[in-house]
This record gives structure tokens, sequence and C-alpha cells, in this order.
């Protein structure tokens, strides 16, 4: 059986994937307007309608229908898996090839809650508030948009023979804000890949030489980016309080991850590193084989977006048995209970995160063992990504029964 997964093949979340579903022996092409900068995997560039300065639009989504339709017909494509309800499961609607399957990831539809729905900082910080401000024009656009979006989920998710939500929040919210059946949803939360987190120790001597880390000095790590969805402001004025009470007994590590971020929160940042040497901002994406091995040195790690669905960050963490220092939304709520296997900063504050840090680095070898061990035993039973990706096969199976 030939799938076809909508996405872009340069993103990391797509390349496990694909890679998954061929390890456990499915034949499967990406589909995209991106051109492949790799050469691991079988993708197909399409030409985009409507495209403009070499480049296309969510216009060229909606209007790219019969391109798609076409090459997934001249591929001999049997399902049709598309990464993200928007923009790809409204692409794959357009196309209306079926068997149709539609995996919601990370904060995917969390994007377009009905009214009174939703995280209270979304007008805020969402994907496209890059400074985190709002004016009446942001506002008023943003609300236009937010109910054209919804409209286009809504039909995809219609649309779709099966619908997967990586966590039971996205599930849950898919079935009450989109009224997606019990029969058509399943959760498929993804996972670990455990062979990528074994690194020799020379190579661990070279990360600590290249990002300034002293042996025996705890490490804190931020993953997930520095744009405002994720609070990165938040996250570096805490290590600043930190840091200028002098306190040198540890390391920091924050990912911008390549994403456009402040500029307030870049400057921050960027000068927090010049005048500490024990913080190091990483403006540029690592590559995906060295965030792998960092992990290994990691002890304490924060992700605190404020809407989230499962999160490839978090499950890493947990696997390498890193303390997770968490915001308090459903996402995390799920997954872990207050000084159990998680620690919950609330309200998360630059204030209160500084000193949760504190008090975590007080009796960190301890803690960090009693999470280490529940939360790497649930990920080994419920999150290895090549587990999952045998699960869905047993699904894509049933439509060809």
């Amino acid at each position: 059986m030939r799938i076809a997964v909508l996405s872009d093949p340069n993103n990391f979340h797509t390349q496990k994937w694909v890679a998954a579903l061929v390890a456990v022996g499915a034949e499967v092409t990406v589909f995209s307007f991106e051109a492949y900068q790799g050469s691991k995997l079988n993708a197909v560039q399409l030409k985009p309608p409507f495209a403009y300065g070499g480049g296309y639009s969510y216009l060229s989504y909606l209007m790219g229908g019969k391109v798609l339709a076409l090459a997934l017909e001249e591929h001999g494509i049997d399902v049709v898996n598309a990464l993200n309800v928007t923009p790809f499961g409204v692409w794959a609607r357009k196309a209306g090839r079926h068997p149709l399957i539609i995996s919601a990831l990370g904060a995917d539809i969390l994007e377009y809650p009905p009214v009174g729905e939703g995280s209270p900082l979304l007008e805020l910080r969402s994907w496209d508030n890059v400074e985190a401000s709002q004016t009446w024009a942001r506002r008023f656009r943003q609300g236009l948009a937010r109910k054209f979006y919804r409209k286009q989920v809504s039909l995809a998710l219609a649309a779709a023979d099966l619908v997967t939500g990586d966590n039971q929040y996205l599930v849950d919210c898919m079935q009450n804000w989109f009224e997606v059946s019990d029969q058509n949803i399943r959760l498929l939360r993804w996972g670990v890949e455990k062979e990528l987190f074994e690194v020799a120790p020379e190579r661990l001597k070279a990360l600590r030489e290249q990002f300034h880390l002293q042996p025996g000095k705890p490490v804190i790590f931020s993953p997930r980016g520095a744009k405002a969805i994720y609070q990165g402001d938040i996250i570096v004025e805490a290590f600043a309080r930190i840091l200028a009470g002098g306190r040198q007994d540890f390391n920091c590590i924050m990912l911008s991850a390549g994403y456009e971020i402040s500029q307030k929160t870049a400057e921050k940042a960027r000068k927090l590193a010049q005048e500490n040497p024990n913080f190091t901002f990483i403006e540029e994406v690592l590559p995906r084989e060295n965030v792998y091995a960092l992990w290994n040195l990691v002890d304490i790690f924060i992700s605190a977006p404020i809407y989230d669905g499962y999160s490839a960050a978090v499950a890493e963490g947990r696997y390498v048995g890193a303390i997770p220092v968490l915001n308090d939304i459903p996402a995390n709520q799920e997954l872990f209970d207050h000084d159990v296997n998680g620690w919950f900063c609330e309200p998360f504050t630059s204030e209160q995160l500084a000193l949760d840090l504190q008090f975590l680095l007080k009796n960190l070898p301890e803690r960090k063992e009693k999470y280490a061990v529940l939360n790497r035993f649930w990920i080994e039973k419920h999150s290895l990504v090549k587990e999952n990706a045998e699960r869905f096969l047993t699904w894509v199976a049933e439509f060809s029964t």
C-alpha cells in the first residue's frame, strides 16, 4: 500500500514520521510545494497555483486540489496522510482523494477555538504574533482570519475518513469544537527513537567544549525556541534574574530554533550570553543529531507554550531523564503530576520561574532520579515512534479490507 504524506519534507517532524513508517514496511512519498533539501525521503515537489515571487500562500493550498489529485493519481497513491489539519488537511480535502487520514499535531487546531474557548493568551501570543503585542487593527485582522481558518479546519476534518490527534486534549478539542465523531478519531502520540540518543563519550566531550559546559555543573535547557508562543521572553528574563544574583554553579542553553522572534527578546538573550559565560543562546537551527546528543547532558528542561499538543521536545526530555519544568496547560496536565514526574511553575512568570529553578537545583540528584524512572517507563510504554507507526499501519490496513 502506497501512502502519500502531505507535509514539508524539510520539517524534522515529517522526516521522523516518514522514516518510522518506512522502517515498519510502508511505501511513502511526501508531497509538498517545498523543494526537498535532503536525500533520505522520497519527495515530490508540486508547482503551486497562484505562486508569487517564486513562493506560495494559503491560497495555493485552497486552489491546489487539482494539482495534488493529479500527482496522487500519477504516483498510484492508495492512502493520503495529511500532517497538520491546516494547511495540509485543507489541501487534501481540495484534492478529494480517499481514504484520507488527517493527523493533528502540536498546536495545530488550537489556534482556532470557538469564542470563549482556548488559551486566554491566544490574542497576545499566537504563532504569528512575533512581538507579543496587540493593537485594535491586529485584533480585528486576527478575528477575521480566525473565522476563515476555523471554517477551513471544520471542512477538512469533516472530509477525513480518520482523524488522529497527538494528545488527548487535541482529540477532545476536535470533538468539542469541530464535532468530529468518536468513530472517526483516534489518539496517536508519535514518540522518540531510542537509538538516536546513543552517543559516544567523545561526542559528548566535544559538545561540552562547543557550548562551554563545565563538567559537574548542572545544565538547564530551553529547547522550544524563543517565540512569544513559547514564552521565550519570560524564560530569558528568569535566567537573567538568576545570573544577576551572581550564581555561577550551573549552565543555561536556550535555543531560538531558527524562528523569527521579537527584537527585544533576541537583544536581551544576546546581551546575557555576552556577559555570562554560563548562558548560551543558539540562534541558528542545530542539526538534529546535535540536539539528540545534547539531551544527554541536560538535567532540567523548560517547556511553556501557551497551548500545545504532544511535544517532541518534552518526550525527548522525559526519555533522557531530565526534570521537566512546565506551565500549567491541558497538554501538560495530561502527562504530569506536580513534583511526581514534573514540576509546574505557576504562575509562569520570570520571578516564579527563577525561584523554581533555584529550588530544583538544591536537591537535583534525588528529584531527577525520582522523575526519570517514571518518565522513561511511560515513554517506553506509550511513546516510541516505531510502535506508533506500526499502530498507524494497522489502521491504514482497515481501509483495504
